[in-house]
């Protein structure tokens, strides 16, 4: 078994190991859930959602009747309630005419759904959000374990360097390239791991956590595929992203709204009932009967083309809307597969070379066949494409998170192991 097997096995053991004594590591599916119920965002368009809601029956009943009393006739010295010779109590209700207390129950339940759509959008940005810092919270354990891998290769190496310049067979500068080698990728690992918890207070905040709390280390993303087409994601946005449908409902609460500005041209009626007491005289009731008049006919004609207007204008923000996203949809997409296909380079071919390369020139070093620089080179070449590999790994996640976002679909349920 050569150096690097040697290497690389005690490093994920001891991985292993710190895991089991320290904790498990941070499942994205937990942190999901924490921010589905902790974050204040989400909440606050949570509780606005259940508040118009709650308008929807308000708006679809009758407005408080009025009771009232009447003493008529009472004496100029006295002021007592009894001597009053006419005494009256009634009760009066004002009834909007067939249809419009309808409407405005639609129109409320068109502001319920707009809310909903406002909460769906915002879960699901903080989500993807969440699943894009998670990626970099990946990303940077990756690099913390590779840079660590690569120093410890490193380290070996700057062994055999010294064993050889003691017998002759190189000069110094052998084993001082080794040693700032490992000191580079060492002084690496500390910016990496200064990264890694701003990235953690960033995931914190997400899941509405003190800042400071610790999640343990991230779990390992897998380079998925996603077995969908252009033309099956665009029918997944048109039919599921909550601010398309944000825009359909703020475009049928705009027709709705203009049907009811017709509908103040139509009489509210008052219904009225009193009965009356007055002194000698058999009691007496009364029922009346009123409706309004629209005598001020510009004030519901300046409100029906102020909703006209309102309703173009939803109509094209409609429109607006379903394009841009659209288009952002297809941006995406093309990010996704193009990155797919780096992952998939990468793992078939430049990090299975890179590896062979740097076995052999260990090899040809080990046998004097091959100066140190050649090795030095491999290392870092061998070292940069890892990086790079987990780097394309974050982005297409990164990428799935916000296509998963617009779609308003779950593209892939797994991506962890």
């Amino acid at each position: 078994m050569n150096i690097i097997i040697k290497v690389f096995v005690v490093f994920a053991i001891s991985n292993l190991f710190t895991n089991v004594i320290f904790g498990e590591s941070a499942s994205l599916q937990i942190l999901i859930t924490k921010a589905k119920q902790n974050n204040p965002e989400i909440i606050a368009a949570r509780e606005k959602w259940n508040a118009t809601k709650s308008k929807i029956l308000q708006e679809r009943t009758f407005e408080n009747p009025q009771f009232f009393i009447d003493y008529q006739r009472m004496p100029r010295d006295n002021f007592d309630l009894n001597d009053a010779e006419e005494k009256m109590f009634g009760i009066t209700q004002m009834v909007p005419f067939p249809g419009k207390l309808s409407l405005k129950g639609k129109i409320a339940k068109s502001e319920a759904k707009m809310a909903e759509s406002e909460y769906i959008t915002i879960e699901r940005k903080i989500l993807s959000d969440l699943k894009i810092v998670y990626s970099m919270y990946f990303y940077a354990n990756k690099s913390i374990e590779t840079y660590k891998q690569s120093s410890n290769i490193m380290r070996n190496f700057s062994k055999v360097a010294e064993s050889k310049y003691v017998v002759g067979k190189v000069s110094q500068g052998d084993v001082l390239r080794a040693q700032v080698e490992t000191s580079k990728m060492l002084n690496m690992v500390m910016i990496m791991e200064q990264e890694k918890e701003t990235i953690k207070a960033e995931l914190n905040s997400l899941i509405g956590k003190n800042i400071d709390e610790d999640l343990g280390e991230s779990e390992d993303l897998l380079p998925v595929i996603i077995d969908k087409n252009w033309e099956e994601i665009g029918k997944m946005v048109i039919e599921n992203n909550s601010e398309i449908q944000k825009s359909y409902d703020a475009l049928y609460r705009s027709k709705l709204s203009k049907k009811y500005a017709v509908s103040e041209f139509l009489p509210d009626f008052d219904l009225t009932y009193r009965k009356r007491r007055m002194k000698d005289v058999q009691d007496t009731q009364d029922f009346m009967f009123g409706f309004t008049i629209p005598l001020w006919f510009w004030r519901p004609l300046y409100g029906i083309k102020e909703m006209s207007a309102d309703l173009k204008m939803a109509e094209s923000d409609k429109k607006n809307t379903e394009l841009m996203i659209i288009s952002k949809a297809k941006q995406i997409y093309l990010k996704l597969k193009t990155t797919e296909k780096l992952i998939d380079s990468y793992k078939s071919s430049i990090l299975p070379q890179a590896e062979q390369s740097l076995k052999v020139t260990e090899s040809l070093y080990r046998g004097d066949k091959e100066d140190f620089l050649q090795l030095l080179d491999s290392v870092r070449s061998l070292l940069e494409f890892q990086i790079e590999y987990y780097k394309y790994i974050a982005e297409y996640h990164q990428n799935l998170a916000q296509l998963e976002n617009i779609t308003g679909t779950n593209l892939y349920s797994g991506g962890l192991k």
